[in-house]
């Protein structure tokens, strides 16, 4: 199959100013091959886990229609913000960190989705390991759910990969629904070509005590998209998510993140490390929402984004939205170059400024690298960093 694409994405849950030009991006691809329109089975599975393979994207949607109205319960309270662009999404069966293009792409396209269901109360003993090995030439669009019931606890890891040279189409959409008590971790490892298009849409909700831990790292592909867009439902659930990226050479990355506070006490901490080489460019949205009715919530986003090259392009865009006077949310971000302390210390140490360089963005990137619970994936990341820094 032979595709056009051409997708808003990462749209700002409320618009900002025009001329900043950060309120959304565009995906726009000619002529794609996709010659895989499903899932890879899976490497490493528990016995326990559930498995549905070739569902159709709408199909594995329906656990989240089925409960939808709790998702987005409300209290009630009329208005929205000006610039409110929630009206966008509200076909999906979830809302995404990309947005509604990508399910509509998703469905025209005839992609099947996979769904893993973890049933009450069990803990999975392994993870479910994802591995996709992509050729030079090959394009993939793929959908997982994955669906955690009550206060039973799953591993998903994903890796994609290529050879350092490939050229391809790579696009994922994960969803998420973590019942009462339980509890998911997604990690997704991006170690595609140099010639690659990627995307990597994300959404989930999380009942009460629920949670969800996302670690994720953005290191190949030439042009990638990513989004998450997490729910908190109802009181006391929790969204921990940790991004390790680079952006080298002409490579350019576009990011949207929202975490959703609908429940009392609930809890999300957002923390995003990367590194700009070359003439690289990358783009940055990370949005706390509080609404009304999540009192006692806490929120809380940092990006550290280290410049090594006066030629790098950078926009971030943190916001905080809140309906709700008891609440704590905060943000920032921490951009700049090495510092002239940091390297005189290590000068005087023997170590001159491009060995420096290297040992901080090495450091950088594995401090995320390894909170991966695969070792073997762990260790290729590990090298893969190596290699390329």
């Amino acid at each position: 199959m032979n595709k056009d694409i051409n997708m808003k994405v990462n749209v700002l849950p409320v618009l900002t100013y025009n001329f900043l030009h950060v309120n959304d991006s565009t995906l726009n691809a000619g002529d794609i091959t996709i010659d895989s329109l499903s899932t890879p089975v899976e490497s490493v599975i528990s016995d326990e886990i559930e498995v549905k393979r070739d569902a159709t994207f709408e199909e594995a949607g329906e656990i989240f229609r089925a409960n939808k109205e709790k998702i987005l319960k409300t209290t009630g309270v009329p208005g929205t913000p000006n610039g409110d662009m929630s009206y966008r999404d509200e076909k999906q069966a979830i809302r995404t960190g990309m947005g509604i293009d990508i399910d509509e792409l998703m469905i025209s396209t005839g992609v099947k989705a996979v769904v893993y269901t973890v049933p009450e109360n069990v803990k999975a003993d392994r993870p479910i390991v994802i591995r996709y090995d992509l050729a030079n030439g090959q394009g993939s669009l793929s959908s997982q759910v994955i669906h955690a019931r009550k206060d039973s606890e799953v591993t998903v890891i994903m890796e994609y990969s290529s050879e350092k040279d490939a050229t391809g189409f790579h696009g994922v959409s994960t969803r998420l629904l973590a019942e009462e008590g339980a509890r998911i971790t997604l990690v997704k490892v991006q170690l595609l070509g140099n010639g690659f298009i990627h995307f990597d849409d994300i959404g989930g909700a999380c009942f009460e005590k629920g949670q969800i831990d996302l670690v994720s790292l953005e290191l190949g592909a030439k042009k990638s998209w990513t989004g998450c867009y997490t729910n908190l439902v109802e009181k006391e659930s929790v969204f921990n998510s940790n991004m390790g990226y680079l952006c080298r050479d002409d490579h350019s990355l576009d990011i949207n993140y929202v975490s959703d506070h609908r429940g009392k006490k609930t809890e999300a901490l957002m923390q995003f490390k990367g590194v700009l080489m070359d003439n690289a460019s990358k783009t940055f949205r990370g949005t706390i929402d509080f609404k009304n009715g999540s009192s006692g919530s806490v929120g809380d986003e940092q990006e550290d984004a280290l410049l090594l090259s006066e030629d790098v392009v950078n926009k971030t865009m943190p916001v905080i939205l809140c309906q709700e006077e008891d609440v704590d949310g905060r943000h920032g971000a921490t951009i700049g170059q090495l510092g002239e302390d940091i390297l005189f210390y290590m000068q005087t140490r023997g170590i001159d400024e491009e060995e420096a360089k290297r040992i901080i963005v090495k450091a950088r990137l594995e401090s995320v690298a390894r909170m991966i619970p695969d070792p073997e994936i762990m260790q290729k990341v590990l090298y893969y960093i190596q290699g390329i820094v």
